[in-house]
């Protein structure tokens, strides 16, 4: 039976010693693919699987707290809101009194800044002028030095910026 099993397969172009390396080889093949591949991916499965049950005993174990944080919680705002409510309403009080006191004396303080202001400005104003007419004056000096050609004295000079500072305070 064996041998007709046999001479069937051969008569279909199969070799039965070559069919049996190949199981061979094949069997050889699963188990290295088993105790090498198969075997370190359970095993990581596993840590895994292991590693997330952690996690969800440990996300269970802090909803319980953060419950019990959120009930604390509760009570101290509660018990925060009654004693603010007291103290604003002291405070509303004590600050209407204040305000009042305090508006006329900022008033008087604000007339007082203002002014000061106002003459600060004003100075600031005259100061930047003077500069400004010395500068024109100075530049006139150099551009009609030029234009002549020459070099004024002193006294030349002087007569300039006078005029051109007359000038100036005429055109303002």
């Amino acid at each position: 039976m064996l041998e007709s099993f046999l001479n069937t397969l051969a008569g279909m172009g199969v070799e039965w010693r070559l069919l049996c390396m190949q199981a061979v080889n094949f069997g050889i093949v699963a188990a290295i693919l088993y105790y090498f591949l198969f075997r370190p991916v359970l095993k990581m499965m596993d840590a895994r699987r292991k590693k997330i049950e952690d996690g969800l005993a440990y996300a269970e174990a802090m909803q319980k707290k953060l419950a019990e944080a959120e009930a604390r919680e509760a009570e101290v705002l509660n018990a925060a809101r009654k004693t603010a409510q007291e103290i604003v309403e002291k405070a509303r009080a004590a600050a209407t009194a204040y305000e009042e006191s305090q508006a006329k004396e900022t008033a008087a303080r604000v007339e007082q800044m203002l002014a000061k202001a106002k003459e600060a400005i004003e100075m600031e104003r005259r100061r930047q002028f003077e500069e400004l007419k010395g500068e024109v004056s100075r530049l006139v000096v150099l551009t009609t030095g030029k234009l002549l050609s020459r070099e004024l004295s002193a006294e030349e000079r002087k007569s300039l910026n006078t005029r051109a500072a007359e000038e100036l305070a005429r055109s303002n």
